[in-house]
């Protein structure tokens, strides 16, 4: 596929040879994932012939806090060229970029210091003092001075996707469930205690309030000893409805717990699961069966997507269960909408109306559009500079 490339001498630092490839001069590129960080950069210190680093997924950076940012941030001035690729830099918002632009320019463009960072371009209100807002002046300003160091290209301005559609597909629950599950949850939601299936569930913070209610939507939610309590089976009929429409075509689901997905596999026995934990060769059959087409259902937990090519096996994807982190959201639906892909994609949210699933659509909606703005003030910037 890159016939151009093939003089070059590839090594994967991964597996028990690894100090060996990082080492060995033969090699023009050399390969690691993010788990290796820490490794190779103290590998780095006592030898260190490598021009550049490339980052994919540059946003796996966006966290200062983590070992692999603590890792790599001494040792990024020993590069000559530093490049990074993303398609989500601001899943969460603009705070997002300071981790990934100081990976870029060791500070020169956002400060060394995430409080001054934050000081300089955001602000919080006195009845929210666990959250920074920032304005419109200042997110232009934020994208302006950044803008001579990033370029956004979008792929549909450059290959001939087929189109990406949104569905929301409504959940019903039935008459005899319907007034046993809104107790259930109305009292979950206000009084983060209910009282179901013999059973008590508590939510000790609001964090965990949400995580309980979305459970409760897809119907079963973890005690407090991780045993799974059965509430519905709403969310799997739905999913079985979308199944016989498709006629046997192809489909991915995304889920987020471990129950849910092995409520799916009970009743569809034959699907393929990719999780997270998995091995390399685990990995690479999953993903080889659905491509193949040996796979006519693929669970995917949804942390677990990135760098993974899936166009191939399929053009439909269902949500069972939502997620707040856009990042992951556009980043599984991109696993089938991208280069290769010949077909519309449709991708299904599975939602009962009134309940946190909305809410959540809603702020993926909400922390897209401020990425969407970043990207499209690059965009006319880097117009602005061609024009001049």
């Amino acid at each position: 596929k890159w016939r151009q490339f093939q003089h070059l001498k590839v090594g994967l630092a991964h597996g028990p040879n690894k100090a060996q490839v990082l080492a060995d001069p033969q090699y023009d590129i050399v390969l690691l994932n993010y788990d290796g960080i820490v490794w190779a950069m103290e590998q780095l210190r006592a030898k260190h012939d490598f021009d550049v680093l490339l980052c994919d997924e540059l946003s796996l950076l966006k966290n200062i806090q983590s070992q692999r940012f603590k890792a790599l941030k001494p040792m990024l001035e020993t590069f000559k060229f530093r490049w990074g690729l993303t398609g989500t830099p601001a899943s969460n918002g603009l705070m997002d970029l300071f981790g990934q632009v100081y990976t870029l320019d060791r500070g020169k463009r956002l400060g060394k210091y995430i409080t001054h960072f934050r000081a300089k371009y955001f602000h919080q209100k006195p009845w929210d003092r666990y959250k920074y807002y920032i304005s419109e002046a200042k997110a232009a300003e934020l994208s302006e001075t950044v803008s001579d160091l990033l370029m956004s290209v979008k792929p549909e301005e450059w290959l001939d996707l087929p189109p990406f559609v949104v569905v929301t597909r409504d959940v019903y629950l039935d008459t005899q469930l319907h007034a046993k599950f809104w107790k259930w949850y109305k009292d979950l939601e206000f009084q983060m205690i209910t009282h179901c299936q013999d059973q008590t569930i508590t939510a000790t913070s609001a964090g965990v309030l949400t995580q309980k209610l979305r459970q409760l939507t897809s119907g079963a939610i973890y005690d407090e000893n991780r045993n799974v309590i059965k509430f519905h089976d709403a969310k799997l009929d739905a999913l079985s409805e979308l199944v016989d429409e498709l006629l046997g075509e192809p489909l991915i689901v995304a889920y987020s717990t471990d129950h849910e997905r092995q409520r799916i596999l009970e009743r569809f026995p034959d699907a393929i699961a990719l999780k997270g934990g998995m091995s390399q060769a685990e990995t690479e059959y999953a993903v080889s069966a659905w491509n193949s087409g040996q796979a006519s259902m693929l669970l995917m937990q949804h942390q677990t997507s990135m760098g993974l090519n899936l166009q191939f096996g399929g053009n439909v994807i269902c949500w069972f269960s939502l997620t707040y982190n856009l990042q992951d959201f556009i980043q599984l639906n991109k696993r089938l909408h991208r280069s290769g892909q010949t077909k519309p994609v449709f991708c299904y949210l599975l939602s009962i109306k009134g309940s946190i699933d909305e809410e959540v659509a809603q702020i993926l909606a909400d922390k897209n559009v401020t990425q969407e703005q970043l990207l499209e003030r690059l965009k006319c910037k880097i117009l602005q500079q061609a024009d001049t």
